[in-house]
């Protein structure tokens, strides 16, 4: 056998080219499996905390008080709508009144890793245009979330969200 034609016959042979696909393509498709699951289950954990914030503020609309019991019940309630129950989470409920050209706190209960929470800024690029006179309800909730896979960046994120409510059935709903 003649060298030429040696380098031919190896060139030329197929066996093991589906083997050699095979080990190319699979860690791209694992990556991209666990990359997709990773960012599905962050966007599931962001939409929790929207989730949440909108269910206490639709609940504290409707109540003429907040006292501390009630508030810790809501507390609760916040807590286990999250995704991770075990990370650190926060929750502000606030009275806002429209008074003299500027909004003020009525009232604010806050519970949970109150660190967590960012600086209150109670303005018109926060909040919506109100009459006078007239209050709302400010729910800023915070969690933390770690993700399935922090081969993308992701380790521990931090979700903050507000939303916000008027009161149903009185002008503002009181503090105690």
């Amino acid at each position: 056998m003649t060298r030429p034609y040696f380098a031919k016959r190896l060139l030329s042979n197929e066996a093991g080219t589906s083997g050699i696909e095979f080990a190319l393509t699979v860690p791209v498709i694992i990556l991209l499996f666990i990359g997709g699951a990773t960012l599905y289950d962050l966007l599931r954990a962001y939409n929790r905390i929207v989730e949440a914030n909108g269910i206490v503020a639709d609940v504290v609309a409707r109540q003429m008080t907040m006292d501390d019991a009630f508030f810790t019940k809501t507390y609760g309630a916040f807590a286990a709508l999250q995704a991770d129950k075990s990370m650190p989470n926060a929750l502000r409920i606030t009275s806002v009144i429209w008074k003299d050209g500027k909004y003020t706190a009525d009232w604010t209960k806050k519970a949970g890793t109150t660190a967590l929470l960012p600086e209150q800024k109670l303005d018109a690029t926060t909040l919506p245009t109100i009459p006078s006179g007239d209050s709302l309800i400010l729910v800023e909730g915070v969690t933390q979330y770690t993700a399935l896979a922090a081969l993308f960046g992701f380790g521990t994120v931090t979700y903050s969200e507000n939303a916000f409510t008027r009161p149903r059935f009185a002008a503002t709903v009181k503090g105690s």
